[in-house]
């Protein structure tokens, strides 16, 4: 009899501790009702990196969860971090790394009763500066290593590598102060403007796997509802493509009021977790 698969959850909470209590407490219907077993969130909201009052916002999401939980301080940002997971599950290793990131990089090793440990990690890309989104990712490939059973949840801020998937943007629907800040710098002027893909094109070359286009489901955007254009800016990377089984958003009408984000989940097979897929790396999904 297979074992049962492992749901993840990856969601931007829109400055979850500022927002109004009756939001919050949409939160957690909307997670309690996806059945996670290990949860990915961005913006967790205090001021100055209180350290304190994170931990006690993070606490009270795993309680209503059941969840056990790790705080991760975004020392650069008043938008912090948190990882969830069963609490069934042994906790082999835990870390929150600064490293000079926008918004910092948390890492729990979990044994999650398969053959090989799962390793969860949350990031959150800086929002404005390409150059430092391509940094951050260069601090992901060198702190995640390809060896681990990787699952990496993020608010991306950025584009996918592949461009017959993320397809480019109208730039010219856009206003200019947006689209100065994504895309990629060149020295004319008038040169054509192109989306700066290299944060993920970084990570698709260090051996990671963006579970949407691996998976080959339709694309479907994660922010805009409330404002801007519709982005997948939310991406669950994985060093086992091998063992994802589902992917999807959660686009309903709950989710858009909850958030700018809408959650997205992966399902994993805990028994693919040892399967390395050499033959894989480099490549997620279509090439357009």
């Amino acid at each position: 009899m297979s074992a049962p698969l492992i749901r993840a959850v990856s969601w931007n909470l829109l400055s979850y501790g500022k927002s109004a209590v009756s939001t919050r407490r949409g939160q957690h219907e909307l997670l309690r009702f996806l059945r996670p077993d290990v949860v990915c969130l961005q913006e967790i909201y205090t001021v100055g990196a209180d350290v304190a009052e994170l931990g006690q916002l993070v606490s009270s999401i795993a309680e209503a969860l059941g969840m056990a939980a790790f705080a991760v301080p975004a020392r650069h940002s008043d938008c912090h971090l948190a990882i969830l997971w069963r609490p069934e599950y042994d906790v082999l290793s835990k870390r929150a790394y600064d490293l000079l990131m926008w918004h910092g990089l948390g890492i729990v090793r979990l044994d999650v009763g398969a053959d090989v440990p799962l390793t969860v990690a949350v990031t959150h890309l800086g929002p404005w500066n390409p150059g430092k989104q391509l940094d951050d990712a260069f601090t992901l490939t060198g702190q995640l290593p390809l060896s681990d059973a990787v699952l990496l949840g993020t608010d991306w801020n950025s584009f996918g590598a592949d461009p017959g998937y993320d397809v480019e943007p109208d730039w010219s629907a856009l206003p200019p102060e947006w689209t100065a800040r994504h895309v990629r710098w060149n020295d004319d002027p008038s040169a054509p403007w192109v989306a700066d893909r290299r944060p993920a094109q970084l990570m698709q070359r260090s051996g990671f796997h963006d579970a949407a286009p691996t998976l080959r489901v339709p694309w479907k955007a994660t922010g805009g509802h409330h404002g801007g254009w519709g982005r997948r800016e939310d991406i669950f990377w994985t060093t086992r493509p091998a063992a994802l089984r589902g992917y999807q958003v959660i686009d309903t009408p709950a989710a858009r009021q909850l958030s700018d984000h809408l959650p997205i989940v992966v399902d994993l097979d805990p028994q693919a977790l040892d399967a390395t897929d050499a033959g894989h790396r480099g490549r997620s999904g279509p090439t357009g």
